[in-house]
């Protein structure tokens, strides 16, 4: 009889033994499982930063470094620069030439002036940021060149204007208009409204102001 109680009761420990291995093996599952989710997390929040950076970057760089010229070049080839932003949705569309090299492809020839719009379109479910970029300035600065796509998942970006002036930011600005003939902002901001994840997140707000550095037209 004494045998088989200690034989009974060894397999109750073992029953025991193998209850807590698998539960301390789940524990330990979860746990690694947790750890790859929240460094996938963390690596997908980094990328995001590093997303939104370059954008702002971008147009900063762009946006500072606008010109106008009052030279339209020879019959034969006629070069036209513009600085206009028009309010739209999901951001403000804006179109200007711009002293900034930007290599968006490689092994393409291409000078440092350049005709730049950027404008917001909805693509499925989100907005994205496009930039068209025309390699040369010609007598049509709001078509030609390549446009790509710059950023996705944005609610809003809107530009707006410093008018010294009247000590204010303006919505719209347009260098062919009566009221600012060839005339540049002095600084542009820039309020980017980013998509956060989460249920019920409230978008993030990032704004920044840029000076332009060639505010009176060139002659070349």
């Amino acid at each position: 009889m004494s045998s088989i109680s200690e034989k009974g009761f060894s397999l109750i420990e073992m029953l025991v033994t193998m209850a807590i291995t698998a539960i301390l093996v789940a524990s330990v599952y979860f746990s690694f499982s947790n750890i790859l989710s929240g460094r996938a997390r963390m690596k997908e929040i980094m990328e995001r930063e590093r997303q939104i950076y370059f954008t702002l970057e971008l147009m900063k760089n762009d946006i500072r470094n606008a010109y106008l010229s009052l030279n339209r070049g020879s019959p034969e080839e006629t070069h036209k620069t513009i600085f206009v932003a028009e309010e739209d949705s999901p951001m403000t569309h804006l179109t200007f030439a711009s002293i900034n090299k930007v290599r968006m492809q490689a092994d393409v020839k291409q000078c440092d002036q350049t005709e730049i719009e950027y404008y917001g379109e909805r693509d499925r479910g989100e907005n994205v940021l496009y930039r068209r970029e025309s390699l040369w300035v010609d007598e049509y600065p709001e078509r030609g060149g390549n446009v790509y796509p710059v950023f996705r998942g944005f609610r809003s970006i809107v530009f707006e204007f410093w008018d010294e002036r009247n000590r204010e930011w303006k919505p719209t600005w347009d260098t062919e208009s009566s009221e600012n003939l060839n005339i540049l902002p002095p600084k542009v901001k820039i309020t980017m409204s980013v998509e956060e994840a989460g249920y019920n997140a409230q978008p993030r707000v990032i704004e920044t102001v840029v000076n332009i550095r060639m505010r009176k037209p060139l002659s070349f």
